[in-house]
């Protein structure tokens, strides 16, 4: 297998030597129940691109009217090494609008991929930095190393202003009282409604990754400076699959942080103890077993953990874990297309949940919702829900959160919910509170 070892030198400098080639990226893994990374692995310059829209092309050339990415890439995946983890394969976004190859309706938002058959992979658990290639790379991967080693840390000043948003408080307060309707009326049990702010901005994309890391340290965070750029801290895996296991993390029920460490935990208790958010978990973990489920084998479906507390820097959460076995003929692209879109940002049932929130939010959610992650040429594959993270166009940027919308909601409250899970991406864009 061709993998080189190199110099190890910090994976911050590598990704800034290497932001000189096209569609650069850096995704940061951790290692469950951790929220120090384990792995970095950093590219550009992919071998080709993917694109799925209202079709399928192929560096910008129509090859299918295929709508559903999951699929498309699929039928893309012709190489294979041995191995674990990330070694080169499929690297880019599944976007939430493409949810309309579901429930019908035109897809505004395109996913993206890239294809990578080269990578930097960082072991941050041993500081070994390697580079896998099953080609030559289009750069000198020893030369970028050398040049990010001289590279010198700068933090760059600018900062941030809301220009507007879809729903104030008065406007989602509304559309949240809508969604308890169709709750009531029996339509679903629960769901997940959110809104947006859009920000102009001064600051350099890299920035904004940098500030959010320390701000909001997570298990998966990323950067992908495509035509569109996606920078996030996400707490939450939609589905990872390494050898035959599949597996989803559901997170639901959310408290603040307190502002001491005493009322922290009287938060965390509290947050435990509540029926609204103990329900509102269950019903989650449910629809992630019977997303588990469609394809893995009978009876290897289980629940490893459940009601775990973890804690961010403005919020916590309740995370439990399913797992199963992937069932004959079936591999990471099936898995994803089945948990796409996660039920933690729908609700569920989650077809009339997707319909509902196609009706009452009033902006598309674009990637937001969506999922962020790889498909290896090993077979393994993570993808994180797009979530606590920016959008950015030029000098644009649209920052969105959603919350679970229950029978007992208080809408009020779900406003301040949204409010507090963007807190900290506005913060790392430099808008201030």
């Amino acid at each position: 297998m061709p993998l080189k070892k190199l110099k190890p030198v910090d994976p911050l400098k590598l990704y800034s030597a290497l932001r000189d080639f096209g569609m650069p990226f850096m995704l940061r893994s951790a290692e469950k129940d951790s929220r120090k990374a384990r792995f970095t692995y950093i590219s550009a310059e992919p071998e080709f691109v993917v694109e799925v829209g209202e079709g399928t092309e192929i560096d910008g050339e129509r090859v299918s009217d295929e709508r559903n990415p999951l699929r498309a890439l699929k039928g893309l995946m012709g190489e294979r090494v041995e191995g674990r983890r990330f070694m080169g394969g499929f690297v880019g976004y599944v976007s939430y609008d493409s949810v309309h190859s579901i429930i019908g309706g035109k897809i505004e938002e395109p996913s993206v991929f890239g294809y990578y058959p080269w990578t930097f992979i960082y072991d941050h658990s041993t500081g070994a930095l390697s580079f896998f290639y099953l080609r030559e790379a289009p750069f000198d991967p020893e030369a970028l190393v050398e040049r990010a080693r001289r590279e010198e840390s700068r933090l760059e000043d600018g900062g941030s202003e809301v220009i507007s948003t879809d729903a104030g408080m008065e406007e989602f307060v509304e559309i949240v009282r809508a969604g308890k309707e169709y709750i009531y009326s029996g339509d679903v049990f629960q769901v997940v409604l959110s809104r947006e702010y859009r920000v102009r901005t001064d600051l350099d994309a890299l920035e904004i990754y940098k500030r959010l890391v320390e701000l909001n340290p997570s298990p998966y965070t990323f950067i992908l400076e495509f035509e569109k750029t996606v920078v996030g801290a996400s707490p939450e895996t939609m589905g990872s699959v390494e050898g035959r296991t599949f597996k989803i993390n559901p997170i639901a029920g959310t408290a603040p942080r307190g502002r001491t460490g005493e009322e922290d935990r009287e938060l965390e208790k509290a947050l435990l103890s509540d029926e609204k958010e103990r329900a509102e978990h269950v019903m989650l973990v449910d629809l992630a077993r019977n997303d588990v489920r469609r394809v893995s084998k009978p009876g290897s479906v289980r629940l490893t953990r459940f009601f775990d507390v973890l804690k961010y820097s403005h919020v916590q959460h309740i995370e439990s874990e399913v797992v199963g076995e992937l069932d004959e003929g079936k591999n990471a692209f099936d898995a994803m297309e089945a948990a796409f879109p996660a039920g933690t940002l729908t609700g569920a049932p989650k077809i009339r949940a997707m319909e509902i929130i196609d009706e009452l939010e009033r902006s598309r959610r674009k990637v937001y919702g969506g999922a962020v992650g790889y498909f290896s040429l090993t077979g393994d594959a993570d993808m994180a829900i797009a979530i606590r993270m920016a959008e950015i166009e030029g000098r644009k940027a649209s920052v969105r959160a959603g919350a679970g919308i229950v029978a007992d909601s208080v809408p009020e409250k779900e406003f301040f919910e949204t409010e507090n899970k963007m807190r900290a991406v506005l913060k790392a864009l430099g808008v201030r509170e």
